[in-house]
């Protein structure tokens, strides 16, 4: 069956839903690339967040799902994408830990902003098949309090937005638990996002990499990310025990059971109309993560989050 627009209206309205969040980022990327260029700056990220906190409400793991594939699938416009994914991640385990709004609202400005004062240099980076050079790599030592210097600059004084992102790259057990959150979810969205220099990690092993501590215990914000997002969340590539590829649309509840869509059959061929199911069942269940730039596949984007809403029904 051919879906476009024309002959399914939830189609079109899925098309304009990735579309609204495509076109945030694209206004978050000329935000960061040129801060001083933009009349009052502060405002204008506020009016961003307040939009994409409206979509993120409308419907999280379709938000989450497009965000993932979108930082997962491209390194172009990096460092925006990478700010995207960052304050979605961080909505949801801040909420997963029941801080207050205001935290959680600060917390959303500094991840939208962390890496300010880096953005065109983390653009490069995620482009260059080199490591960083010295005079990079000083750069990139220096950016948390560069960022938080031109933010001030730029008329923010809300001192939690400011600390949080001064702190995001501090090595101290003691930090504030904004800085830990923005931490950690800046940590883990980088692990899976590819550069040219190293393909993106599938998110079991950032997910470990990441969370597991010394004395492997999950400390409270690691288990607060496998709470809210799942072993594999939104938007993650996944085989399945009968060796068909799926990619994770919606979140079930159970940490490990996502509900997913059949994306390539067990010999590789992509599927022409993609099956919703419950890794719940049994024989449905995941064996791997996979890297997404490993999964060869044009996904029909608008289908798949149809899908995804035909899940909160079943």
């Amino acid at each position: 069956m051919n879906f476009s627009p024309q002959s399914d209206p939830a189609y079109g309205v899925m098309a304009h839903w990735m579309q609204q969040w495509s076109d945030l980022e694209t206004r978050l990327a000329a935000l960061l690339l040129a801060p001083g260029a933009q009349p009052d700056f502060p405002s204008q990220l506020d009016a961003l967040h307040q939009q994409a906190h409206g979509l993120l409400m409308l419907d999280a793991d379709s938000s989450l799902y497009w965000l993932f594939q979108l930082a997962a699938s491209s390194t172009v416009a990096y460092s925006a994408s990478h700010a995207m994914v960052c304050w979605a991640l961080c909505q949801q385990v801040a909420d997963e830990l029941g801080r207050p709004a205001s935290e959680r609202d600060s917390l959303a400005r500094a991840a939208l902003t962390m890496n300010l004062s880096m953005t065109r240099l983390q653009d490069t980076l995620a482009e260059q098949p080199t490591p960083p050079t010295p005079e990079q790599r000083a750069l990139i030592d220096t950016h948390a309090a560069r960022s938080a210097q031109w933010l001030r600059e730029l008329g923010v004084t809300d001192p939690l937005w400011l600390d949080t992102v001064e702190q995001h790259h501090l090595a101290d057990p003691a930090l504030p638990m904004a800085a830990r959150i923005l931490q950690a979810m800046d940590r883990y969205a980088a692990l899976i996002s590819p550069r040219e220099s190293r393909p993106g990690q599938c998110v079991v092993d950032s997910a470990r990499h990441m969370l597991v501590k010394p004395g492997h215990k999950l400390d409270d914000v690691g288990q607060a990310l496998l709470r809210a997002l799942g072993i594999c969340p939104p938007g993650t590539f996944v085989r399945l025990a009968d060796e068909r590829v799926a990619v994770v649309l919606r979140r079930s509840g159970r940490p490990g059971e996502p509900w997913v869509a059949s994306v390539l059959d067990a010999h590789g061929t992509p599927v022409v109309e993609p099956e919703l199911i419950d890794t719940g069942h049994d024989g449905q269940g995941i064996e791997a993560a996979l890297v997404t730039r490993t999964v060869r596949v044009r996904l029909n984007h608008p289908r798949l989050l149809q899908l995804s809403r035909m899940a909160v029904h079943h």
